[in-house]
């Protein structure tokens, strides 16, 4: 994995101790579940948060990571897309509590 998305990841992941109130964070309409555009939705914050100049892509000194690639906000969402189809265990279109706080599966 890149230093860059590694950054990202950790901007996004949840405090220790706090899995409950990330879910909940990431459960943007309280149905009990994640749908791929709120899971898209909070893994952008750390994008968006890093691209200074709203761009819609992390050029490498945006990225604080030496010789860091450009990312833009396509590939950002493709990457996290199918890291969360991934994660849908049971292949529902959704992240239960348990799927979401599961480590990512390769």
């Amino acid at each position: 994995m890149r230093a860059s998305l590694l950054a990202l990841l950790l901007l996004a992941a949840p405090a220790f101790g706090q899995a409950d109130d990330y879910f909940d964070r990431v459960d943007l309409d309280g149905d009990g579940r994640v749908s791929l555009d709120e899971f898209l939705e909070r893994m952008g914050f750390a994008f968006r948060q890093m691209d200074v100049d709203g761009n819609g892509v992390l050029e490498p000194h945006e990225q604080h990571v030496p010789d860091a690639p450009r990312i833009t906000l396509e590939q950002h969402e493709a990457r996290f897309g199918a890291q969360f189809r991934r994660q849908d265990a049971d292949g529902d279109g959704y992240l239960s509590r348990q799927e979401l706080l599961a480590p990512p599966r390769r």
